[in-house]
């Protein structure tokens, strides 16, 4: 891509996220787009077949930032203390982006989060207890990811949320029949 059309797409996704900061994805027009942007329509409708096309990639490049600044997004069930930390630290960076982002459809960020996470975690074991397992705990911490960004849950800190979900994951792994039958 020449850097004619990356500029100008980065000026059609800094206009849409100028106007994100009032509007909800869906009342944003196209037209609004091509007047902050400075561009014409013919010129959005090159790079973009709407504007919830342009949407979809902005919310996959903020999920995208997340997961490029967490480091053990591997360790779920190996380290989930490590797991846990990290993904909320990086959360936390990119909070005010994904704030933005996502106000207003904090189900999609849980969405794509979670299967983000799912993918990169795959449990090394097929089995449906473990896919159950994985889909319960990223689930379950997806959800309070969305109370700490979003909502009115208040927590003393990022290492006691960290805390609070190790524990989960660790009582997941005590109970499941293959640690019963490395433990007995």
């Amino acid at each position: 891509m020449d850097l004619r059309m990356v500029k100008t797409r980065a000026q059609i996704k800094q206009a849409f996220l100028t106007l994100r900061e009032k509007l909800t994805p869906e009342k944003i027009k196209v037209k609004d787009i091509c007047e902050m942007a400075q561009i014409n329509k013919t010129t959005f409708y090159h790079h973009y077949t709407d504007s919830m096309e342009l949407s979809n990639e902005i919310d996959d490049h903020a999920i995208d930032q997340v997961i490029s600044g967490f480091e053990a997004r591997d360790r779920l069930f190996d380290d989930p203390k490590a797991y846990f930390t990290g993904l909320l630290q990086a959360l936390e960076r990119e909070s005010a982006n994904i704030k933005l982002v996502f106000r207003g459809k904090q189900e999609i960020l849980c969405t794509k989060l979670e299967d983000r996470l799912q993918r990169l975690c795959s449990p090394k074991e097929t089995d449906l207890e473990s896919r159950i397992r994985l889909s319960f705990a990223i689930g379950g911490f997806v959800r309070i990811v969305k109370d700490y960004l979003f909502g009115d849950k208040k927590y003393d800190s990022i290492e006691q949320l960290a805390e609070y979900a190790t524990r989960m994951v660790e009582a997941l792994l005590q109970r499941s029949p293959a640690a019963a039958g490395a433990n007995g």
